[in-house]
């Protein structure tokens, strides 16, 4: 499960934080493709995005992503994630593809006609995040590119995203939400976001999701 909060920001740097949160030194900066994948919209329509990563840093990975859960609202959001690298000489991770045809997707036919419809590059100055209860979240400043082929275009934004270790309590987790969303609602060059990286360039590209 992945549970996070994500602010927008007008710089590209960390912002001042709360009193009792502080964050490690920053780890080097991460360059990320992102590529989202479909075809003729069937996994979207199952509930699912479906995102194939490469990086500087790491082996090429997919990630299934759920949409966000009614359970969450504002900063916050929580949703299914599976991330997998594929073994060699697989097309997908096997479980990425069961959760995929358990959802309905034709996978026979889906699977091997795989489009991207948004790709994202990004820069990424990640840090972990600590407060009373120690190491809570890894903390990043995304500089995002975003892309789309149909329609063609392209646009830019940077965001704070603080992704919760999956080791943290519910309760330890919903306190430091509601503490860093006050904080950053008050904070200049800080705006309360919510939408997912999808969702944000779908909605500045007019893709239709």
């Amino acid at each position: 499960m992945e549970r996070e909060l994500k602010f927008l920001l007008d710089h590209a740097r960390i912002p001042a934080l709360p009193n009792g949160y502080r964050t490690a030194e920053a780890q080097p900066i991460l360059h990320l493709l992102d590529e989202y994948l479909d075809y003729r919209g069937q996994i979207l329509a199952a509930g699912w995005r479906l995102r194939r990563r490469r990086s500087d840093s790491d082996t090429l990975r997919y990630t299934l992503k759920s949409e966000r859960s009614d359970g969450t609202s504002g900063p916050l959001s929580e949703r299914i994630e599976i991330e997998r690298a594929p073994e060699r000489n697989e097309e997908l991770p096997p479980e990425i593809v069961a959760t995929l045809a358990e959802a309905g997707v034709d996978v026979a036919q889906v699977l091997d006609r795989l489009q991207p419809y948004l790709t994202l590059r990004q820069e990424r100055q990640p840090a972990a995040l600590s407060n009373s209860d120690g190491e809570i979240a890894l903390l990043s400043v995304d500089e995002v590119r975003a892309g789309a082929p149909i329609p063609e275009g392209e646009c830019r934004w940077t965001e704070l995203e603080i992704e919760f270790l999956a080791t943290v309590s519910l309760e330890a987790r919903d306190r430091a939400a509601s503490e860093l969303t006050a904080w950053f609602a008050t904070q200049p060059g800080v705006t309360v976001g919510g939408e997912s990286k999808v969702d944000h360039a779908a909605r500045l590209l007019s893709i239709s999701l």
